[in-house]
């Protein structure tokens, strides 16, 4: 099944959720593992079947070096002093408001029913990622 839209999308992921929802998995620092996510994101922006899309990466805090913050189709974006949650929250309801055709990737339940209440889709960050399939593997 595909997860993955077909047609040019905003891809608003909540950064952090996404990485911790693999901590367990790696028995990493969450830094690495974010910069393996950014990596391989920045991988899938380059492939023919998602370059069309854009991937923001939302970040809770201050600014903090996490390498390049545009990178392809990505780019990396801090909350600063709101949550990444209300970012997300808000930018979805702007991008959508002006026909942009977004969707939310969080496992935040409380962010999903909100995202969905503006009528943009969310997903969750487990089938975001396995719905990525670069075509050179």
């Amino acid at each position: 099944m595909m997860y993955t839209s077909t047609k040019p999308t905003i891809y608003l992921i909540d950064g952090l959720n996404l990485v911790r929802s693999f901590l367990w998995q790696f028995a990493r620092p969450e830094e690495e593992v974010l910069s393996d996510f950014l990596d391989f994101l920045e991988e899938v922006s380059a492939d023919e079947k998602y370059n069309m899309h854009e991937y923001r990466v939302v970040l809770d805090g201050a600014y903090r070096s996490v390498g390049p913050l545009y990178r392809g189709g990505v780019h990396i974006v801090f909350a600063e002093n709101d949550s990444a949650d209300d970012y997300i929250l808000q930018e979805a309801d702007y991008l959508h408001q002006h026909n942009t055709r977004v969707i939310a990737v969080t496992d935040d339940r409380d962010l999903q029913s909100a995202i969905k209440e503006i009528g943009v889709k969310a997903l969750f960050c487990r089938k975001f990622y396995n719905s990525l399939k670069l075509s050179s593997r």
